[in-house]
């Protein structure tokens, strides 16, 4: 009797452990395919420069002086150039790509891919793409340095004032408004609305992916404004959301509205299933294309139907055409 209870307690034993093993697996599973907000791996949250070197085989990385940040220090990006560049004299237009929140330079492979086989195909001219590495959550401005939490840092300047003269200064570029472009996803998105708008001189088109043009109150995830602007709630957040407001697109687009009508072509992609569409009964991107429209600055403004916010990846695996037109459009004039 004693050796059939044991040999029953042993085979109770060993379902319990059978099952906790399964349960440690399920769940190293499931944590392992949770990456919110995110297309690649993250880079740390302060790293100006990708401590990650890899890059497709047809793109560089490549470090530039950030005197904006203080002597001696660098930031990194990655450059795709056209098959056709080491064999001209030619210059190009370059599209400046601003990743999305918790992502990092090597995020714009999948518009690389795209274009380049655009230009392969004969269907767009040949072009420079700068894949941006600009922290990953800093909404492309200049950090409300001081306030409590804050970790970003000036971006903007950076971006402005060192990475684009650099580019022009090291590469074959057409550096007037005619030949610059921003193209973003996401908080991206976000960024590239933002810097045309506040600087038109400088980039004649831009285009916003699942763009995050949102209002202070709109952000999911507290510590993505943290991270740039301070407190979200409580002591704070008044003073963190003035400055959100502040250096919000809508802003400049007010400020600079007749400068952006005659020099900056825009376009606006959501899809029906994100968000950004519609949060709650909120129509986050539909409301800020119904603002262009009062202010009477013409853009393009497109819903894709069935598609949640990683459009991108539906990009790069084909389940949607990438809208290559808008860039063919663009840069014609060059050519």
């Amino acid at each position: 009797m004693k050796a059939i209870t044991f040999q029953y307690f042993k085979r109770g034993l060993f379902k319990i452990i059978l099952s906790i093993f399964c349960l440690i697996f399920i769940l190293n599973n499931s944590f392992a395919q949770y990456k919110p907000d995110r297309i690649q791996d993250s880079d740390p949250d302060t790293a100006w420069i990708s401590p990650n070197r890899s890059v497709p085989s047809f793109a560089t990385y490549q470090l530039y002086p950030t005197p904006e940040r203080g002597k001696d220090t660098f930031g990194s990006c990655m450059i795709y150039l056209p098959e056709e560049y080491k064999n001209t004299s030619n210059r190009y237009p370059v599209i400046y790509y601003l990743h999305g929140g918790n992502g990092n330079q090597r995020e714009g492979k999948w518009l690389m891919n795209e274009i380049d086989k655009a230009i392969k195909d004969q269907i767009m001219p040949p072009v420079i793409i700068v894949s941006i590495q600009a922290l990953p959550i800093g909404w492309y401005c200049n950090a409300n340095i001081g306030a409590k939490g804050v970790i970003s840092g000036p971006i903007e300047n950076v971006i402005i004032k060192n990475l684009v003269p650099y580019i022009d200064a090291h590469y074959r570029t057409i550096a007037t408004s005619s030949g610059r472009g921003l193209e973003g996803w996401s908080m991206g998105g976000f960024g590239a609305i933002r810097l045309a708008f506040k600087y038109p001189e400088l980039f004649g088109f831009t285009s916003s992916i699942a763009g995050a043009l949102i209002e202070f109150q709109d952000e999911h995830n507290p510590q993505y404004l943290v991270n740039t602007f301070g407190p979200s709630t409580g002591a704070g957040s008044e003073q963190s959301e003035d400055y959100f407001n502040a250096i919000h697109p809508k802003y400049y687009a007010c400020k600079n509205a007749e400068m952006i009508k005659s020099n900056v072509k825009i376009r606006l992609i959501v899809g029906d299933q994100d968000w950004l569409y519609n949060n709650n009964g909120k129509l986050i991107t539909n409301n800020f294309s119904q603002y262009l429209d009062s202010l009477g600055i013409k853009h393009e403004y497109t819903v894709i139907k069935n598609v949640g916010h990683m459009i991108p990846i539906e990009f790069a695996n084909g389940n949607i055409k990438y809208p290559v037109k808008f860039w063919v459009d663009a840069f014609k004039s060059n050519f």
